[in-house]
């Protein structure tokens, strides 16, 4: 019995979709049923791309639907910890379509086929205890996909969910010369972010009942995503503060209230930078509008997030 339940303890530990299935919905076995399948909805027209990094053979989803022959906007979404790049995929899909994008989605680091870590510089897993170089795969993904259809290189977005957040937080960091702005569901940093090496425009979304990355930040209160941790998570609104001294905003944000959702816009900011927080008091650890896509109202309960973050992008260039 003893070394059953370690077994799933493991399992979970290393690759369960702990960050892409909300844990108060689901019990262990379901999550231990997801973890074995591994699975994530197939979408027409992805392809999975090899690429060598690290000394690692390396794949990402790839979502080319831009049309004609001129430069596409890339936009690069990263999976919560347990996930692979098929669920972000299947998020942007639709978005994609309709915009004419061009969609990259990596694949984490795991001890299972499709159930991938980010090394986020304090969580998660795999990825993070071997020390895997995930920016600077990121930063090969985007000069892979360049090399393969035209983008545009004053459009190349970061996105990311959870354990994809903390990582997307890094990367606009670290290539915030590059990135025209970035978004993070759910995310968090750590405390030991280097400074970034440029103003990026960020939107940021997190819910105040988040069960897996608590909004008041500290271990996670779930206990096989805090063993995952290296670092404790700054509380949400450190991350939000984080961004608007490094985009250089002096003033206060404005406040918008709607039901279910308080806004917080910091436009007054340096060059290129620009801080959206989209803070909502009864949500969880989720990507808003994943299980159904309703026109958003920029209400809490019909917030569609991937709609609300091609807004966003929609607004800055490089």
């Amino acid at each position: 019995m003893r070394k059953r339940v370690a077994a799933i303890v493991s399992v979970i530990l290393v690759g369960t979709a702990w960050t892409e299935v909300p844990a108060q919905r689901f019990g262990l076995l379901h999550r231990l049923r997801e973890a074995r399948a591994g699975a994530a909805p197939k979408t027409d027209g992805a392809v999975s791309v090899p690429l060598s990094f690290g000394g690692l053979d390396r794949h990402y989803q790839l979502l080319d639907v831009h049309r004609g022959h001129a430069p596409a906007p890339l936009v690069i979404v990263l999976h919560g910890g347990g996930g692979n790049g098929g669920t972000m995929i299947a998020r942007w899909s639709a978005q994609a379509r309709s915009a004419g994008l061009v969609v990259a989605a990596p694949d984490g680091i795991g001890r299972r086929d499709r159930m991938g870590t980010w090394n986020a510089g304090g969580c998660c897993g795999e990825a993070m205890s071997r020390g895997v170089d995930d920016v600077g795969f990121v930063r090969a993904v985007a000069e892979d996909v360049a090399r393969r259809t035209a983008i545009d290189p004053a459009q190349i977005y970061i996105v990311g969910f959870s354990n994809g957040a903390m990582l997307a937080h890094r990367v606009a960091i670290t290539m915030g010369d590059r990135i025209a702005a970035a978004a993070m569901v759910s995310g968090a940093i750590f405390g030991n972010e280097p400074r970034p090496v440029a103003a990026v425009p960020v939107l940021i979304i997190h819910g105040e009942k988040d069960d897996v990355v608590a909004f008041s930040g500290g271990k996670s209160p779930t206990g096989f995503v805090a063993r995952a941790q290296m670092r404790p998570f700054l509380p949400t609104r450190q991350s939000v503060d984080f961004w608007r001294q490094a985009d250089g905003c002096a003033a206060s944000p404005g406040v918008t209230r709607q039901p279910g959702l308080v806004i917080e816009h910091s436009m007054a900011c340096a060059k290129g930078g620009e801080v959206v927080f989209y803070d909502i008091p009864g949500g969880g650890h989720e990507w808003p509008g994943a299980a159904k896509r309703p026109a958003s109202s920029g209400g809490g309960d019909t917030l569609d997030a991937t709609d609300v973050i091609w807004r966003f992008f929609q607004d800055h260039h490089r």
